[in-house]
């Protein structure tokens, strides 16, 4: 019986677009604000005046903390198969998906399973780059958390449109696929193995009564 390790960390590629594309604009207003907020604060402008100059510090703040999340975030969110579990990591949330609830994992194309005429305007925009690519189809027998509550933490775009589970778009879909049906497979053997360990000890106890 092989018992495997956890597998390696695959970015997970809707998310890192989804948050990276508001990195130029939230740098570009926390400059613009700073900007005028630290003239105002050596009393070079005169508007505008305090207390309302607090504002401005407060909203360049606010979009410098928003440009460094969109630069340091995306490279937190990724899959990871583990020992017993698929990890789905973001920068603010961790998944943990157990192997009990994965039926099956399979490959799709992201063009037929999201066709653009049946998206959005938006998500059509999101999934633009993307079009062309396979990506990992994860089949549930149901989702450890209320859908509602997961979509706080992943794009509607994760989810799957035909059936219960979720869709990722990694670079390496064949190395995210080949990694978890191996952890599945090894996480299976292992229960099969403990429930036969433990028939046998059943036996045993039988026989000695």
């Amino acid at each position: 019986m092989t018992k495997l390790t956890a597998g390696d960390r695959f970015p997970l590629l809707l998310y890192h677009f989804a948050v990276s594309r508001y990195r130029r604009p939230a740098m570009l207003l926390a400059l613009l604000l700073l900007g005028l907020w630290y003239p105002v604060s050596l009393d070079l402008l005169a508007w505008p005046k305090p207390p309302s100059d607090a504002w401005l510090l407060a909203g360049g703040s606010v979009s410098t903390a928003f440009w460094l999340f969109a630069i340091i975030g995306p490279r937190l969110a990724y899959a990871q198969p583990r020992e017993d579990h698929l990890r789905l990591q973001t920068p603010i949330y961790r998944l943990k998906i157990s192997y009990r609830r994965i039926l099956n994992t399979r490959a799709v194309e992201l063009v037929k399973l999201l066709p653009p005429s049946s998206l959005s305007r938006g998500k059509r925009r999101l999934l633009a780059p993307f079009y062309g690519r396979t990506a990992v189809g994860v089949d549930l027998d149901g989702y450890p958390l209320h859908p509602l509550l997961m979509r706080l933490f992943l794009h509607s775009l994760f989810f799957a449109p035909d059936r219960t589970g979720l869709v990722l778009i990694v670079a390496d879909w064949m190395g995210l696929s080949n990694q978890l049906s191996d952890h599945l497979q090894a996480w299976q053997d292992s229960r099969h193995h403990r429930a036969a360990r433990s028939d046998a000890a059943a036996i045993l106890d039988a026989e000695e009564d």
